[in-house]
């Protein structure tokens, strides 16, 4: 291969399948330059009216600094891909170079939920995303979906033939609650996962609060009893 030759960079792509939240975001390069990419998303199920915290607004997603944590944990995902730090500035979408990299929802639109939960596939592309470059390659950082801070589903961002599907997609009984990067945590255990889950496998926002509060009275009560 001569000098002037250049390589395509491979396609990547990042799998979502959590609490019946499933899709898949393919990441496609335009050319053999090292940026601008073309994004196709598509929402098999999940992403329903009655599971939205705020239909009228949708889900935000964007690219994450970190890859999804051991056992799917989210939180492990760190903050958005920002390698110009931009930091938190509202995201214009008339000027997509002010905005962060990895804010892919602030530069094209919230997913906006559906009465099945499944958005069909579309595509737009992004000038900003990069295959190459320590801090600015989106290869090897993840995806995360937000449902009105949080973060609902991750997936990380391989290579579309990698051989690891375990790797891609995980099942995690995490919730973590975050401004655009991290604010809280709420941590399920695996029987309140099971126990409080939906049909489909998604926890809902209700069943979390109910939990937090079932425990806190079963604290109290055993204080009382204490005396």
């Amino acid at each position: 291969m001569s000098n002037a030759q250049q390589t395509v960079p491979q396609p990547l792509e990042a799998q979502l399948d959590m609490y019946g939240i499933k899709g898949t975001f393919l990441f496609t390069p335009l050319d053999t330059s090292s940026t601008g990419v073309k994004v196709t998303v598509n929402i098999e199920s999940g992403l329903t009216k009655k599971f939205s915290i705020l239909p009228t607004v949708g889900f935000e997603y964007h690219v994450h600094v970190k890859p999804v944590g051991p056992g799917g944990d989210c939180m492990e995902t760190g903050g958005h891909l920002d390698p110009a730090n931009i930091g938190m500035a509202k995201c214009d979408p008339t000027a997509p170079e002010k905005c962060q990299e990895g804010d892919l929802s602030g530069k094209h639109g919230n997913l906006k939920p559906t009465a099945s939960g499944t958005i069909p596939e579309f595509s737009y592309v992004d000038n900003q995303l990069a295959f190459t470059g320590t801090d600015t390659t989106i290869a090897g950082r993840s995806v995360v979906l937000h449902n009105n801070g949080t973060r609902v589903a991750c997936g990380n961002i391989l290579p579309v033939h990698s051989s690891s599907s375990t790797s891609r997609t995980h099942s995690r009984s995490n919730l973590v609650l975050d401004d655009q990067n991290t604010k809280a945590s709420l941590s399920l255990s695996n029987s309140q996962t099971n126990n409080g889950a939906s049909a489909d496998g998604r926890v809902s926002s209700n069943e979390v609060l109910w939990t937090i509060a079932g425990t806190l009275a079963s604290g109290i009560v055993a204080a009382m009893l204490s005396f």
